[in-house]
């Protein structure tokens, strides 16, 4: 079990949440969590909780992430935050959350989110040049990294949180 916090640049909550270990290799953390995992969102002062199964992927030298959700009526969401390299220890997973994002709520069909947020964000906290800098060229490396059927957006996430679906609810189409 992990426990993840996403950060502002500020280093301030923005949420968290736990989810089981999966896999670990030198390139990425792979977490997954069953129905009924729950979300703290400090910035809303909100707790969610999910009726989805989602595998977490969070690699451990690019600033973005890939998460996948499938909802019991057998559609898949993905969501890529772009940030920060994760911090990552035997506990715990701190990502820096740089506001935009991309999201697939087709399979395949990926779209640039959160723009507006990215802009104002930028003033708030002063990013740096050279940080706007390396999140279009992370932006772009995710959309190249789609493009090209590349991990973790080669689809093999995809057919494995299908698997363990169908593997604790035989009935999960």
């Amino acid at each position: 079990m992990k426990n993840v916090s996403l950060l502002k640049y500020d280093q301030q909550l923005h949420y968290e949440w736990s989810s089981h270990v999966l896999e670990e290799t030198e390139d990425y953390v792979l977490l997954y969590a069953r129905p009924g995992r729950t979300l703290q969102h400090h910035t809303r002062n909100a707790c969610y909780t999910y009726d989805s199964y989602s595998l977490e992927c969070f690699m451990r030298h690019e600033g973005f992430t890939l998460q996948l959700d499938l909802e019991q009526d057998g559609t898949m969401r993905g969501y890529s935050n772009i940030g920060l390299p994760p911090k990552i220890t035997d506990e715990e997973i701190h990502f820096v959350d740089l506001d935009v994002d991309l999201i697939a709520r087709e399979p395949g069909e990926w779209q640039l989110v959160d723009e507006e947020e990215f802009d104002i964000n930028q003033v708030r906290y002063g990013y740096p040049d050279a940080l706007v800098e390396q999140v279009w060229h992370t932006v772009a490396e995710v959309k190249r990294r789609i493009e090209h059927q590349q991990f973790p957006f080669d689809g093999s996430l995809e057919r494995r949180l299908i698997e363990l679906a169908q593997r604790e609810t035989p009935h999960f189409r």
